[in-house]
């Protein structure tokens, strides 16, 4: 009995796993544009990002400048109507006497972010005369 070898099979499965491994120049150029969009189209996002986060900071030095400042009045035996300058923001305090126990104190800042654009807060407290 004779058996019959097809050597040719062996030779086919060799050439296919050739083809089926890795990718061609076509393919990886595509991914890499592919890529590349998706990063371009994530940098407006990111600018919004660093914005946002500019005036988040200049927010909360604002508001702890506003605290300090209206704490400093509050003690103060006989607070005085001024105004100063820290960092860049301008605060303007006002000292109203409203009765004879009883003051009135508005603070005003205002400053101008990296844009140029401006910004301003204000607070008003009331505090019994010591």
């Amino acid at each position: 009995m004779m058996r019959k070898y097809n050597l040719t099979k062996g030779c086919n499965m060799k050439l296919n796993k050739k083809r089926q491994g890795g990718f061609t120049l076509i393919e990886v150029m595509a991914g890499a544009i592919i890529t590349a969009l998706g990063l371009l189209m994530l940098l407006p996002m990111m600018v919004t990002s660093m914005n946002a986060n500019n005036i988040a900071r200049s927010s909360t030095e604002v508001s702890m400048l506003m605290k300090d400042k209206m704490e400093q009045l509050k003690n103060t035996d006989n607070p005085i109507s001024g105004y100063d300058t820290i960092n860049g923001k301008t605060r303007v305090w006002r000292v109203t006497p409203l009765t004879s126990t009883l003051n009135q104190f508005t603070i005003d800042i205002s400053w101008n972010d990296q844009s140029g654009r401006s910004h301003g807060y204000s607070v008003t407290s009331y505090s019994v005369k010591r």
